[in-house]
């Protein structure tokens, strides 16, 4: 099993943009991901631009993303960037892992929206394919908030790579991530409170300190 790590990047739809034929704020214009082998080490990236058919690239997401509206003038559209986004996944099988849940969603309205179709399309988007990492990394060390990328590359003491809110640096910190914590039971986080930062004393536990005393049965 592979996994496909994947982060979109959207500009804003105005509202006075919005009608009965597109009624979300957000459109997605670049989609990066990293390509992961069965030991959660890195085969391959993507990114590719997205241009949108609704959105505009406004000051605000060029200071965020670093994405400018000439960079996605000429750009396929999104129908075009899935179908050769899951050509270079190829036939292999996959779980998709996001950081939150706001990708899918994003996806799936635009997809239903803009009736984009294909086998492999609705194989990608089958809700059981895909893992929120967010919810993942939380339950883990039993926040009770969501803690979002940044903050979890600083709890790891992961060195951020490239610029956030980059579609493809963005899923490769998510993929490091990843990659550290499914290959380790028990990795620590760096104890971390709003009023002290860092401290050096980490975390004293563990998943296997999560699964003690769990009795499993087998049918």
């Amino acid at each position: 099993m592979n996994h496909l790590v994947i982060d979109l990047e959207m500009c804003e739809v105005p509202r006075n943009y919005r009608s009965e034929k597109y009624k979300y704020a957000n459109e997605i214009i670049q989609v990066g991901a990293v390509l992961l082998d069965e030991t959660f080490q890195r085969i391959d990236t993507y990114n590719q631009f997205v241009c949108p058919e609704h959105g505009v690239i406004n000051n605000y997401i060029t200071n965020l993303t670093g994405i400018r509206q000439k960079q996605v003038k000429k750009a396929p559209k999104l129908q075009n960037v899935l179908q050769d986004m899951l050509k270079w996944v190829g036939n292999r099988s996959y779980k998709v892992y996001a950081w939150s849940d706001n990708d899918y969603i994003q996806l799936y309205h635009e997809i239903n929206n803009k009736k984009i179709e294909g086998e492999c399309i609705a194989e990608f988007m089958n809700p059981s394919r895909w893992i929120d990492y967010q919810k993942v990394f939380s339950k883990r060390y039993q926040f009770d908030r969501n803690i979002g990328l940044e903050e979890t590359l600083m709890l790891c003491e992961v060195d951020v790579q490239g610029r956030m809110h980059d579609g493809l640096f963005d899923a490769i910190n998510t993929a490091e991530i990843i990659r550290i914590l499914e290959t380790d039971a028990c990795f620590q986080l760096i104890n971390y409170t709003q009023e002290g930062g860092r401290e050096a004393k980490a975390l004293n536990f563990c998943l296997g300190d999560l699964l003690s005393g769990l009795q499993l049965q087998c049918a």
